[in-house]
């Protein structure tokens, strides 16, 4: 019984420290936010530009989709 609680402990251990490692290697950077802004400026505005056949496929497909899932 020792030895299965010692190590459940020790896998608990190192899940926590695996968890902490990825949470530092994974941080993100503040310059990295500042780019993300400029990007949904220019964004938006791609938006308005969408081809209105692409539009309509897409919309005809999700109608197709919705009278299936019933």
């Amino acid at each position: 019984m020792l030895l299965g609680m010692g190590l459940v402990y020790l896998f608990l251990s190192v899940l926590i420290l695996g968890v902490n490692l990825v949470a530092k290697w994974c941080r993100e950077e503040p310059k990295a936010a500042d780019q993300l802004k400029v990007n949904d400026a220019s964004s938006i505005g791609a938006a308005n530009t969408l081809d209105p056949k692409l539009v309509a496929a897409i919309s005809l497909a999700v109608q197709q989709y919705r009278s299936q899932a019933k």
